[in-house]
């Protein structure tokens, strides 16, 4: 309504506000009573809202494959068995051998001897930062010069030994100068190796021996040999004068590696990275001037071969070397030793999994049985659901407080806040009473867990798990805990099988997921169910999930573009409209009652006058 300052009923003596007021209520009734409907939608969200948090609480906590504790879809969280590994021979060592039993396991103690370990087929190259052999004597006078950065070549003049004197000796004088040189010092370092000289850059600059005139014919062959960081050293500086294309083979898969000499050699390692999708691991060593590649794969099948030499980078065309299968003797209690060969040194045996990690040693692995942290695992999860699915439940069933429409702003002023809060609380209620998104949710979720799981091997009932006769619980999941202990312990496999077993079908955000369904287990299902309704993500019809669709979450586009978001913006223009209206006819009734008060002024003058007359 208009804030203009209105004086009002001095000739007529009627009280304006008062009468426009009420002839106004009407019309404030109309605009109360979108505001009401509005302020349902929003309570409405903000419910959808607070189940959409329980259930992304409920996803992010048992099917988040990153918390790898509380991970449900993983066969290790429905292992009931604790597992210690000690070496033999020095209990206080590392061991040999680690280990993880899954279901299935045994308990017993396991003798593992690691005869030796799977390797890969490897190429290593000559070291690319080494000098020849130098002569000590007669150095003094004599220049090296450094290129730091491709910069103008930095000269530093070696002093003559003294008699005797060693490789170490002219290291320490070499050092010395560098140290001299600003330039230079922190840069670059000479160190002695045997009977050679070792230059070896400090920091990400690109250092090289320059091409000095003056260099001896003792240091002619160390020219460009300072090999520095991976990504500052380019492939020229190590002597490639142009692009070199090479074939590397591995595992009977031959790819095409260039290598740009205006690259550095970190460009040459992702290259063989990319080429190979990561088959082929190359390596550059700062410590041993060295690159080595391997086949990301173990055992003897492995293999790498180069058909080119590229002397830049010490590597010489020919098959690589090393691989073979790893090799242990497994022996159970009250058991027989048995040699096993695997390509990996991570296999898996009768639910055991085997890690091995050092050639000649004996570990003793000790697979305790653990039912009570299986059990722990599964009821955290089951009461979670029950949480959820009383949280709902009640909301579909809670009868609405009729009664108890939405306040308007007017009805606030005259109580207190913790009246008002009351009130709004019995508002609230009923508002997703029988709400069809939520009661099929609801239906798919129970339907999950007592559906069949094709090749499970076991049913629900017979692990100790039933839904609750009480029609008011909503189909909660009772748990027999003696029962369900019992069948971790001897049908573990049956009973992960049952919960977190998977489909070869993807899950399909478009529907069409009736054969996948069939195939997976009761939590694989509540997880497919709750994408349904939860996905940000969009399908192929550009729809995310059903309740994202109609509520949003904060945070996400979807906050603003849901279903609900749109009514509430709706109400807001018609708000708008409707208090344009509203302002438009007080205005109205103001100029007519403007307008008595006009002609009873002009009444009250003529009425004045005729009384002047007449008494004259």
């Amino acid at each position: 309504m208009s804030d203009t300052l209105r004086i009002t009923g001095m000739a007529s003596g009627l009280d304006v506000e008062s009468m426009i007021k009420t002839m106004m209520k009407a019309e404030t009734a109309k605009v109360d009573k979108v505001k009401q409907s509005k302020q349902t939608i929003q309570w409405k969200q903000d419910l959808y809202r607070d189940i959409l948090t329980d259930l992304s609480s409920f996803k992010s906590t048992f099917f988040d494959v990153l918390k790898p504790e509380s991970y449900m879809l993983s066969g290790n969280n429905y292992a009931g068995f604790d597992v210690t590994s000690v070496d033999v021979g020095n209990p206080l060592s590392a061991p040999g051998v680690t280990a993880t039993a899954g279901a299935g396991a045994t308990a017993g103690n396991y003798t593992v001897k690691v005869n030796q370990l799977a390797k890969a087929s490897s190429i290593t190259g000559t070291a690319l930062n080494q000098s020849g052999n130098v002569t000590v004597a007669n150095w003094e006078g004599k220049n090296i010069g450094f290129s730091v950065n491709g910069g103008a070549a930095e000269i530093i003049t070696v002093d003559n030994p003294v008699a005797g004197g060693t490789v170490a000796d002219l290291v320490t004088n070499i050092n010395s100068k560098i140290t001299a040189n600003g330039n230079l010092n922190g840069k670059v370092i000479a160190v002695a190796d045997g009977g050679k000289i070792k230059f070896n850059a400090l920091t990400t600059s690109s250092v090289k021996l320059t091409n000095d005139t003056t260099v001896t014919n003792d240091l002619d062959n160390l020219k460009g040999k300072v090999v520095n960081p991976t990504t500052a050293t380019t492939l020229s500086d190590l002597g490639m004068a142009a692009p070199v294309t090479f074939n590397l083979t591995y595992n009977g898969t031959t790819k095409a590696v260039t290598f740009d000499n205006t690259k550095t050699i970190n460009d040459a390692i992702n290259s063989i990275t990319t080429a190979t999708s990561g088959n082929v691991i190359a390596k550059f060593s700062q410590l041993t001037g060295q690159f080595t590649l391997s086949t990301s794969n173990t055992g003897s099948s492995a293999a790498i071969s180069v058909d080119t030499t590229i002397p830049s980078l010490g590597l010489t065309a020919g098959a690589g070397t090393g691989q073979q299968d790893a090799s242990a003797e497994i022996t159970p209690q009250g058991g027989g030793t048995v040699t096993v060969s695997r390509a990996s040194n991570n296999f898996s045996i009768d639910g055991i999994s085997y890690n091995l990690v050092k050639e000649g040693t004996t570990t003793t692995v000790a697979v305790n049985s653990n039912a009570q942290k299986t059990f722990d695992k599964i009821k955290s999860v089951i009461d979670k659901y029950n949480e959820i699915v009383g949280k709902i439940s009640g909301k579909l069933s809670e009868k609405t407080a009729r009664s108890y429409q939405p306040l308007t702003d007017e009805q606030k002023k005259s109580m207190k806040d913790e009246e008002i809060k009351a009130w709004e609380t019995r508002a609230k209620e009923g508002l997703l009473r029988g709400d069809n998104e939520l009661s099929n949710m609801l239906r798919n979720m129970r339907r999950a867990f007592f559906d069949t799981v094709e090749g499970a091997g076991v049913s629900l009932s017979e692990i100790g798990l039933n839904t609750s006769s009480d029609i008011t619980q909503g189909g909660k999941i009772l748990i027999d805990e003696t029962k369900l202990k019992n069948a971790i312990q001897t049908k573990g496999n049956q009973v992960a099988s049952i919960f977190m077993k998977a489909s070869s079908t993807a899950y399909n955000p478009d529907g069409a997921n009736s054969v996948r369904y069939k195939e997976e287990g009761i939590l694989q299902r509540i997880n497919d169910v709750l994408s349904d309704y939860t996905r940000t993500t969009r399908n192929t019809k550009g729809k995310r999930g059903t309740l994202i669709e109609k509520a949003g979450i904060k945070g996400n586009l979807s906050e603003f573009t849901n279903l609900l978001s749109k009514q509430i913006a709706d109400k807001d223009t018609l708000i708008n409209q409707l208090t344009d209206r509203l302002a438009d006819k007080e205005n109205s009734y103001y100029i007519k009652f403007s307008k008595l008060e006009s002609a009873m002024n002009q009444s009250n003058s003529q009425s004045n006058w005729l009384t002047q007359q007449l008494g004259g």
